[in-house]
């Protein structure tokens, strides 16, 4: 109701698009990278500035594996809702010259931490430059202590042309190891029966 945000792709094309938040992590989003490689499929991570700046050369692994960067925020501000479209703005912006200054990539996407967004995360979004990105099938793999073996059936259960999978390859504190990292083999041999093709957002609304 406040603005334009992207939660499905169009279909036809058997794709999905897995997306990943709260990273990078020194572990566990190289564990999520080396899946990926394994079965040849692209995602998007939407990222969160201080740990851009904490391990650069995690994201120069992302976009050099041909992954897309997105943004999440400079912190995880569970009251991002709340703040003025200014705090929106320049949070997209931090966030996205921390990206640019360790690949060279100036990302246009942007998700919300905890994907709330008020008329003022629209405005400051527009004011950024940047489109929103929901999502179609939320995982839960988030939460301490999920079941990554029902992690897993929550989005195969859902994984349909145009779907957009909200999933973490970090924990928002690192303070533990997301369901997803398990869950995530069954998710991609489940595309793969499917005859669905893990692509990245742009990808999705081509």
């Amino acid at each position: 109701m406040y603005g334009d945000a992207l939660a499905r792709g169009r279909v036809g094309a058997r794709r999905v698009a897995l997306t990943f938040d709260d990273g990078p992590h020194p572990v566990t989003t190289r564990a999520v990278l080396e899946l990926l490689r394994a079965h040849d499929a692209r995602a998007t991570f939407f990222v969160l500035g201080h740990k851009v700046q904490a391990y650069p050369e995690l994201v120069r692994e992302i976009h050099a594996a041909g992954h897309t960067l997105g943004i999440h925020g400079f912190q995880h501000d569970r009251l991002f809702s709340f703040r003025s479209p200014r705090y929106a703005r320049q949070q997209i912006e931090r966030t996205r010259r921390a990206i640019l200054d360790a690949c060279g990539v100036a990302p246009n996407l942007f998700r919300p931490p905890v994907g709330f967004a008020s008329y003022r995360t629209f405005r400051g979004a527009e004011q950024a430059g940047v489109r929103l990105v929901a999502w179609s099938v939320r995982s839960l793999d988030g939460l301490r202590g999920a079941d990554p073996a029902r992690v897993a059936r929550r989005v195969v259960d859902h994984l349909e042309d145009g779907a957009i999978v909200l999933l973490h390859d970090a924990a928002e504190h690192d303070d533990f190891t997301p369901a997803s990292i398990a869950a995530l083999p069954a998710i991609l041999r489940a595309l793969h029966e499917r005859g669905l093709v893990a692509v990245n957002v742009e990808q999705l609304q081509a």
